[in-house]
């Protein structure tokens, strides 16, 4: 008597297939290696399944073709309905859903924008600090031609060129 079960004979015919996982194929190997009942089983089966491609294949018959061909145009010819007519009261509101999807994202973008790049408090704020750095503002074309700092400093030191006379 054969020491396969039920669920070992599915497994079988998974593991003749190749379906049969990794780790289940390891323990079903194991247990044939152990079994000689098993085996045989096995062996049985293996020879059944080669058997099976001697078979006679059976043709389809005569009227096969005209058949199908028969039940793909009736599909062919089901009725093909256009757009159902849109209410006016459903159109509207979604021209309103749209407007208002653009004013929120129109919204956000600007506030965002706002705390990204942050305005001065006022202009009056501006001209000040503008009025403060006079000095700078005026001679900023002659500033951007020099490389660093240090240059302009030098240049600063009253041994340089001596002392201004007025």
């Amino acid at each position: 008597m054969s020491t396969l079960n039920d669920q070992d004979r599915e497994n079988l015919v998974a593991y003749l297939d190749g379906e049969l996982g990794e780790e289940a194929a390891q323990a079903l190997e194991a247990k044939l290696n152990v079994d000689p009942t098993a085996r045989a089983e096995v062996e049985a089966l293996r020879q059944t399944w080669g058997m099976l491609d001697y078979l006679p294949r059976p043709a389809p018959s005569t009227t096969f073709t005209t058949r199908t061909m028969d039940r793909l145009s009736v599909e062919r010819l089901s009725v093909r309905t256009g757009k159902m007519p849109v209410a006016a009261r459903t159109r509207w509101l979604s021209y309103v859903g749209w407007a208002a999807a653009v004013l929120v994202a129109a919204a956000g973008g600007f506030g965002l924008a706002n705390l990204i790049w942050p305005a001065a408090k006022n202009h009056v704020e501006r001209d000040e600090i503008l009025v403060k750095h006079l000095g700078v503002v005026e001679k900023l074309g002659q500033y951007q031609n020099v490389d660093d700092i240090a240059f302009l400093q030098a240049l600063a030191d009253p041994d340089l060129f001596g002392e201004e006379e007025s």
